[in-house]
């Protein structure tokens, strides 16, 4: 038989099995807690994602809408662009202020890049919610006289690329990784503020039309297939 001391040796080592038994069980469960949390933020996160990205790239339209010289265009070389951003779905979105770059063509294939800046006086915010409607942004658009540029299609014209960055965001801001960035690319012919109405007139025939400042590609390609 054993002695008393070895019965409660023994009871004390079992009593440490169970107790480790327990915690070793405590561990897992928790850990098993712990993924399955993760696993549902990120699942949670990625769906925030998705739903972020068919915003910004099914409900959001942007677009130059209008460009026009300013004054003493002559002597600053200065035209301003009203940068348009729809909401074309039916909830709103939260953008981020617009970036925009513009490349006039100069060659074949080459693209010189010229100054673009927002407007004095513009008020510019952080984050810009937008429901159903449209978001105007007027920008300054510096083009040297006598650049030289590659007349494409339209004689005269210069054909100028807006390139134009995002973000559109969750209504609590700006998250890390929690954005979606959204390119365009809109291209336009703009008319050389050094060259004379009457000589584009002379170059092209539009009419009774008074001779456009700018023009989109799909304007231009509708007023040739008219002719």
């Amino acid at each position: 038989m054993k002695s008393l001391s070895e019965l409660l040796t023994l009871l004390r080592n079992r009593r440490t099995l169970f107790a480790l038994g327990g915690i070793v069980l405590l561990v897992i469960f928790a850990d098993l807690y712990v993924g399955r949390q993760q696993e549902a933020i990120i699942k949670e996160k990625e769906a925030r994602i998705k739903r972020l990205e068919e915003q910004a790239f099914r409900m959001v339209s942007v677009d130059i809408r209008d460009i026009t010289e300013t004054g003493r265009i002559a002597e600053t070389g200065r035209y301003e662009a009203i940068l348009r951003v729809d909401n074309v779905g039916d909830e709103p979105v939260y953008l981020s202020h617009p970036h925009v770059k513009a490349y006039i063509q100069t060659g074949t294939i080459s693209w010189t890049e010229v100054p673009v800046e927002d407007k004095a006086g513009e008020k510019q915010e952080q984050i810009y919610k937008i429901e159903q409607g449209t978001l105007l942004f007027r920008k300054i658009l510096t083009v040297v006289r006598n650049l030289p540029y590659n007349r494409y299609l339209i004689p005269k014209y210069m054909h100028v690329r807006f390139y134009i960055t995002l973000f559109v965001l969750p209504e609590s801001g700006f998250k890390e990784e929690e954005v979606v960035e959204r390119k365009s690319d809109t291209y336009i012919y703009l008319k050389p503020y050094w060259i004379a109405e009457r000589e584009i007139a002379h170059a092209i025939d539009f009419g009774q039309t008074k001779v456009p400042i700018y023009m989109p590609i799909s304007a231009f390609r509708n007023w040739n297939q008219a002719r």
